[in-house]
């Protein structure tokens, strides 16, 4: 019919049809952080599917990828909570300090965060730069850091609390941003890091991996809270602290010296902050920007557990600190969050506990007169 006769098809070899296009096996879609084998991949990527061979695999194969990621994420899930304590330690020592100063003074102090960076500074400019052992290294900071707050409390704080309560929001980010700027001059704004001066090979206990530097910032911030705890339960100075923060008239009529006492809890606030900001420069590193950072973590923190309540907000630093390494860490059913995002959930937490529960976990609703 003036049509050129069709070729014969051929069988092709190797499974492939009479079309010569092999055929397709089923697909397996695997998601975030691990493949058929467990190998690790980068957070929050989805994988390209993978073409199994029938005859290698069973035909549920839904079912298998369900029990090898639920056998995943079960052996991950110690490593995370691991990490949470490692998180909520940092946390708790800089939220400490704003939970003691805002129960005294009812003053949120803005520069908090900031003034942790600078004591990992100042840490970080006489233990590195000028080589000195950890000892002096830290006595000298620490000068450096009671210095700061004593001038902060002088010059940023007191002056204006007496005009008006408010003043002082204004005047503390103000102090926050001189700080930034001053610390960017001296060191610039590139990333820093501590030496660490022990043994940097990780432990595996349990299935756990830990490091000589992560147990000594549990064991320490632990250390620290312990002395704390003694100090304002048990002392006369934790009596007194207690006494200006329930009725300051009253407390000043006894002869407590309200002054005094502020300096010493603003010192003290100041030198918590600092060791927090040192312990971050031995985890991970430090940058002259990430001052307003933490001051979102100690408030999230501090309105978590109630504002004014010191033990409150150390348990509420440790709940965010889980609540972030459990929202990057696990995967929200095929998909999971990229680690960037975890400084949102402060934000979160800030608005949802404002929304229901303003007084915080263990705060208590004031009584209207």
């Amino acid at each position: 019919e003036g049509r050129r006769p069709r070729r014969p098809q051929v069988h092709m070899q190797h499974g492939m049809n009479l079309e010569g296009h092999r055929p397709r096996c089923p697909r397996v879609q695997m998601f975030h952080a691990f493949n058929v084998a467990g190998c690790d991949k980068p957070a929050g990527r989805r994988l390209a599917p993978l073409q199994l061979n029938p005859a290698h695999h069973p035909i549920d194969h839904d079912t298998s990828s369900r029990v090898h990621y639920t056998f995943n994420m079960l052996e991950i899930l110690p490593q995370l909570l691991f990490n949470s304590l490692i998180t909520g330690s940092i946390y708790a020592l800089a939220s400490a300090g704003l939970a003691l100063t805002f129960g005294l003074t009812r003053i949120l102090n803005f520069a908090h965060g900031h003034i942790m960076m600078v004591g990992a500074y100042a840490f970080f400019f006489m233990r590195v730069q000028q080589g000195l052992p950890l000892a002096p290294a830290a006595c000298g900071a620490a000068f450096l850091m009671a210095l700061l707050g004593s001038v902060s409390l002088a010059i940023f704080v007191m002056p204006f609390a007496k005009i008006s309560p408010l003043l002082p929001f204004v005047t503390t980010i103000a102090l926050g941003s001189i700080l930034e700027a001053i610390v960017s001059i001296v060191f610039g704004v590139n990333v820093r890091s501590f030496p660490t001066g022990v043994d940097t090979h990780s432990i595996e206990w349990y299935g756990i991996f830990m490091t000589p530097t992560q147990l000594i910032i549990i064991a320490s911030a632990l250390c620290i809270f312990a002395i704390m705890g003694t100090v304002v339960h048990a002392s006369p100075i934790g009596r007194k602290v207690r006494a200006l923060g329930e009725n300051p008239a009253a407390a000043e009529g006894l002869g407590i010296s309200e002054r005094g006492v502020l300096y010493g809890i603003f010192i003290i606030s100041t030198l918590l902050a600092g060791y927090a900001g040192v312990l971050v420069g031995y985890e991970t590193n430090i940058q002259p920007t990430m001052g307003g950072t933490y001051s979102i973590k100690a408030f999230a923190a501090m309105i978590l557990g109630g504002l004014g309540n010191v033990w409150g907000t150390v348990i509420g630093a440790f709940l965010l600190g889980l609540i972030e390494n459990l929202s990057i860490g696990l995967d929200l059913g095929e998909y999971s969050l990229p680690a960037g995002y975890k400084d949102a959930f402060a934000f979160i937490i800030i608005l949802g506990v404002l929304l229901v529960r303003p007084q915080g976990i263990f705060g208590s609703k004031a009584r209207r007169v």
